[in-house]
């Protein structure tokens, strides 16, 4: 990791070395967003009780320098960011290239001022970005996937040689890695055939479907949003069993088991899990 910032993208713009739009200044990324503190004083007692912190939206503001190569070329670099940084539906991803970080932005302010006492083909321009979404991402989106855990088959009867041990059991197990400094929310995705569905999170609870899946019928669940999409669309959010866990990955390694039940009508066909993750840090 280098202090040297780089290049950003956004919209399809790319600012910093190399470009004719200078990184002068940027702020709000190693910041702590606003803690929201769940504390309470102590009635008739010195102190508060404490609770959980948590933060606040993730507010950026980027500072460019505009390098045209004349006045008609300064305006329009100035009309081509303005193009870019429009108000939006929905939170497009901000990426900072050499830091490895991905945040999904909106534009909530824009400054472009004309200043006449300058030369006319340089110019500065200031750009707010907001986060309700206040984590930093790595840039790389890892993935791994496994079938169901399946006990071995176990011994042949009656005995005969060569002896058969049947086949091997399968671990069902995946082992994430999350080098991030918070926990992170995977993307899950059970593809079928299989039925009743769990996930279980070694030493974290169990998250368990109560549903069965056909060959080619998969459910996707965001774990942070709780979403729960039959063929990534339909909601089905009843389809988790009371008192579940919803899956974690802390700082580090976390290892996963997913175990279901085979159906008769699929011999053959394995059920996979895939688990999708980035990094994640506040």
């Amino acid at each position: 990791m280098q202090q040297r910032l780089g290049n950003i993208t956004w919209n399809g713009m790319t600012f910093g070395p190399g470009t004719q739009y200078a990184v002068t200044a940027l702020s709000g990324i190693d910041d702590l967003p606003d803690v929201r503190a769940e504390d309470m004083d102590r009635p008739a007692q010195h102190g508060a009780y404490t609770g959980p912190d948590v933060t606040g939206a993730r507010v950026v503001q980027l500072q460019l320098g505009l390098r045209g190569l004349s006045p008609d070329d300064l305006r329009s670099l100035s009309l081509a960011l303005r193009a870019a940084t429009q108000p939006q539906a929905a939170p497009a991803e901000l990426c900072l290239l050499d830091w490895d970080i991905l945040l999904r932005a909106k534009v909530r302010k824009r400054s472009i001022p004309y200043d006449a006492e300058r030369l006319w083909s340089i110019g500065d321009a200031a750009i707010e970005f907001y986060c309700a979404d206040p984590y930093l991402y790595g840039l790389t989106e890892r993935s791994a996937s496994t079938t169901a855990y399946s006990p071995s088959a176990g011994r042949t009867y009656p005995l005969t040689y060569p002896r058969s041990y049947g086949v091997a059991g399968l671990s069902g197990r995946i082992t994430a890695s999350n080098l991030g400094a918070a926990p992170a929310y995977p993307v899950l995705r059970i593809d079928g055939p299989v039925a009743s569905p769990s996930i279980e999170q070694t030493g974290g609870g169990t998250l368990q479907i109560d549903a069965v899946l056909q060959v080619g019928e998969f459910l996707l669940i965001d774990t942070s949003t709780r979403a729960v999409l039959y063929m990534g669309s339909t909601p089905r959010r009843s389809w988790v069993r009371a008192g579940s866990v919803w899956p974690l990955l802390m700082p580090g390694t976390t290892e996963l088991t997913y175990r279901g039940d085979a159906l008769a009508g699929a011999p053959g066909q394995q059920s996979l899990l895939t688990v999708t993750w980035r990094d994640t840090s506040l």
